[in-house]
């Protein structure tokens, strides 16, 4: 659900021969903020970031994709690499598209975190990366049994309720939230692009993965970050910000009293904090 706003427009573009919907506003001339919606049921540029978005505008160039597979983006993904490798690819690709070239602010949330967490492991996309915000994303460790609880959508609005009620508080929005991300949990290839990953494959075709070595590629990476940890987030094991900052020497954490999705329930808080990190990083940038 999008505040409605003359700041933000939306379009839909070919990156690589795939649809991509992305939001966006904000000076031209401004510095490129990327915001990367939940990777939950449902999620979106608009249902993620919607009251924010407006808001960021207001000083930066804000760019918010959909990410591949999800919302008005191509339900297209890769299933024999990792879930974030083909979307970090696809993202930049977005941002050449763009003309933007020079390093970008990453702000996620959940998913989104980590994809820019994982981008920024990478060093072949960690030098367009100026500074990365994740709001409960921990690039993929530290997840608590009630992770395994947002898998359980069975296409009906009262199973999408329960989900919802695992990422965020109550509020006056959470029907019009509830509305928006059905509306783009039932487009017609989510479901499938959601489950694939997950598909059993016989005996005889299983191999076995090379172990995962995140968060180890960040070790004593000195690009700023921003590590959001909530302390009603049961998707989460307490602690994970504390985690990250171990191997993060330039990072900082804030703790906040909700549940996953703080950018959703209580956007202007969490704007608040946003926005001072990454003034307070483009200050000390220069």
């Amino acid at each position: 659900m999008l505040t409605e706003t003359p700041l933000i427009t939306e379009t839909t573009t070919l990156v690589a021969n795939l649809e991509t919907r992305y939001l966006s506003g904000g000076p031209e001339d401004g510095m490129p903020v990327v915001f990367l919606h939940d990777g939950a049921w449902g999620g979106s540029s608009d249902v993620t970031w919607g009251q924010i978005l407006p808001e960021a505008a207001a000083k930066f160039r804000v760019i918010a994709p959909d990410l591949l597979g999800y919302g008005g983006s191509a339900k297209s993904i890769r299933v024999d690499v990792s879930p974030f490798a083909f979307r970090i690819r696809h993202l930049f690709s977005l941002l050449d598209r763009l003309g933007i070239r020079e390093p970008v602010h990453v702000v996620g949330n959940s998913f989104g975190g980590s994809v820019g967490l994982r981008a920024l492991s990478d060093p072949a996309y960690r030098d367009r990366i100026a500074s990365v915000t994740t709001i409960n994303g921990t690039g993929g460790p530290w997840k608590a049994p009630d992770m395994a609880k947002l898998g359980e959508f069975d296409g009906t609005r009262e199973s999408l309720a329960a989900i919802v009620d695992l990422l965020c508080d109550a509020s006056d929005q959470q029907q019009s939230h509830l509305d928006a991300r059905f509306g783009w949990a039932t487009k017609p290839g989510h479901f499938a692009s959601m489950r694939a990953p997950h598909q059993q494959v016989p005996e005889a075709l299983r191999v076995e993965r090379p172990a995962d070595p995140f968060p180890a590629p960040l070790q004593g990476v000195q690009t700023p970050a921003l590590l959001i940890e909530c302390t009603g987030d049961t998707l989460l094991e307490t602690g994970w910000a504390e985690n990250l900052q171990a191997v993060l020497p330039n990072s900082q954490a804030e703790i906040l009293p909700y549940k996953h999705c703080p950018n959703i329930t209580h956007p202007q808080e969490t704007w608040a904090i946003v926005g001072e990190f990454l003034a307070s990083t483009i200050e000390g940038g220069k």
